[in-house]
């Protein structure tokens, strides 16, 4: 699921577009074009926060963090909790390998299984 289906999959479980747009006093072709990936969600975290809110979504949940990790991706960003976590920044040169199909040999799994477990101790 990308952030445009996530977005038009809760505003329909609110309403029309132009009723939620009247309601949440947005222009409706701003709604329309976020909907359909026309639009990158608003890169300002307190106007990406009202958008959330408007959908109903409360701050600091899952359905939060999935919603602004799908507008972090949608823009082509880490989500905004995990730029400044060295822990996290650890993790990217392995996963990126990952994701490159590059194989990983015995060390480099062993060394991203300890900092994966190790990742959310403080």
């Amino acid at each position: 699921m990308n952030f445009a289906q996530f977005f038009k999959e809760r505003r329909i479980k609110i309403g029309t577009v132009r009723q939620f747009a009247s309601d949440h006093n947005y222009d409706i072709a701003y709604i329309s074009r976020l909907e359909n990936g026309v639009t990158l969600p608003p890169r300002d975290p307190i106007k990406l926060e009202k958008l959330s809110s408007a959908l109903g979504i409360i701050n600091d949940s899952t359905e939060w963090r999935e919603f602004m990790d799908l507008a972090a991706m949608a823009k082509n960003e880490l989500p905004a909790d995990l730029k400044d976590n060295s822990r996290a920044a650890a993790l990217l040169p392995t996963f990126y390998r990952v994701l490159r199909n590059e194989k990983l040999d015995k060390n480099d799994t062993i060394k991203l299984i300890k900092q994966i477990k190790n990742s959310g101790k403080e």
